[in-house]
């Protein structure tokens, strides 16, 4: 097998270089030949990239646990790939901050949620899993089967998500961001008082007020400070200089989706996050 493809390699080589060799001169034909010798230089570059991965695996070897964060993340979403194709579920998004993997997104079931933690747990260099994944797919996320057949967001979900982006969250990433401001801010709140909140609320809204499901725990916010940190922490899309002026602008758009809840919900706050819940003040 090694002597078959040293000599494919070997090949691959000679036939790139008897191209450049044989071909007439000209700039058109230069270009075509240039492409040709880049093709079969990346082709040999594949073929020794795969005959590396084969030597490296019968060797029993793993991948380096002393990387960095953002390589250690991509490691993650590599690992993730094949496991969310066999669930059926959207790619679940994947920070690292000190080697604790960071989970965020939707899957169907708490045992889909236990399958993606207990694959990331396994991937060399993870010291940690702290799993902010929801069970119940959102309203913005479907599953990859069923193509990009969704439904309209209600009038509150609009207003969140506007919300998110007048503080300067870019569209794309501002669904995600209030799903992390609502599930930060709604872990602080008593579970009677969630659910009473939750209940004004339109359907694809209320799964956005469930509180992380967490392996590494983590006491709740008590102050404005713990809870912008926090939603920086755990959420991409978040800058740290536009963290306290999206959290203030999300928080102020439930409040005001819930008037007849606005009393209750300030009653079990602490003083800061009361302060913020009321009338945007920290004081």
């Amino acid at each position: 097998m090694r002597r078959r493809t040293r000599w494919a390699l070997i090949g691959a080589a000679a036939a790139a270089g008897a191209v450049v060799v044989a071909s007439p001169p000209g700039n058109t034909v230069k270009r075509k030949l240039r492409r040709t010798a880049t093709r079969a230089a990346s082709r040999v570059r594949y073929v020794r990239g795969r005959i590396e991965g084969a030597r490296y695996r019968l060797r029993g070897r793993e991948p380096d646990p002393i990387v960095s964060d953002n390589v250690l993340a991509d490691r993650v979403r590599s690992s993730l790939g094949r496991l969310e194709r066999t669930l059926d579920l959207p790619r679940v998004h994947v920070m690292v901050d000190h080697h604790v993997a960071l989970l965020h997104g939707e899957v169907g079931t708490a045992h889909d949620a236990e399958e993606i933690e207990r694959a990331v747990a396994d991937v060399p260099g993870v010291a940690g899993v702290e799993s902010y994944l929801h069970v119940g797919l959102g309203p913005w996320d479907t599953r990859p089967s069923a193509g990009h057949d969704v439904h309209p967001p209600s009038a509150a979900l609009k207003a969140l998500v506007g919300a998110a982006e007048m503080a300067g969250v870019a569209s794309a990433s501002a669904p995600f961001v209030v799903r992390g401001v609502l599930a930060t801010f709604a872990d602080r709140l008593p579970r009677a008082q969630r659910a009473r909140l939750a209940s004004h609320l339109p359907e694809d809204v209320r799964p956005l007020l469930t509180p992380p499901r967490r392996i590494l725990d983590a006491p709740p916010a008590r102050s404005l400070h713990d809870l912008v940190g926090r939603i920086v922490a755990t959420t991409s899309g978040v800058q740290l200089d536009q963290a306290e002026a999206v959290t203030s602008g999300v928080v102020h758009a439930l409040r005001d989706l819930v008037p007849d809840d606005r009393q209750r919900v300030g009653a079990v706050l602490p003083r800061e996050l009361r302060a913020l819940w009321e009338n945007g003040e920290n004081g």
